[in-house]
């Protein structure tokens, strides 16, 4: 029974995967991918301002990017836009790091305190 369980467990697992999706391409930071998910979220809107994520991922991998999974995001990969709701206000690039993201890896930790976006912790 424990043996099935755990079987179960690893399962579940490798079907859910490790993380969130984040972008990342070769040698490009976060300005480089800030311009590029800019214009693919105005290519994805379109006319009527429906989104359409298809679009923007495909707009996205034609600009050099691919969409990886990570639990423990580097400085290298960035946050887009994940859903339809996302596409009217995407979400900061460098959020929702890893739990174990140190924070000195962390840009907004630079600078004046009150500079800093809101709920990141500076170690």
């Amino acid at each position: 029974m424990a043996w099935q369980l755990l079987g179960l467990l690893v399962l579940l697992g490798v079907f859910s995967g490790c993380g969130k999706h984040y972008w990342e391409a070769p040698g490009r930071g976060v300005n480089e991918f800030s311009l590029d998910s800019t214009e693919c979220i105005k290519e994805a809107t379109g006319k009527y301002g429906v989104a359409s994520e298809g679009i923007y991922r495909a707009c996205m991998k034609a600009r050099g990017w691919a969409r990886v999974q990570s639990p423990d995001p580097s400085d290298r990969q960035f946050r887009g836009p994940e859903d339809e709701g996302e596409f009217a206000s995407p979400p900061d690039p460098l959020s929702q790091r890893g739990v174990s993201a140190s924070a000195s890896r962390d840009p907004s930790c630079f600078g004046p305190t009150a500079t800093r976006r809101a709920g990141v912790v500076c170690r």
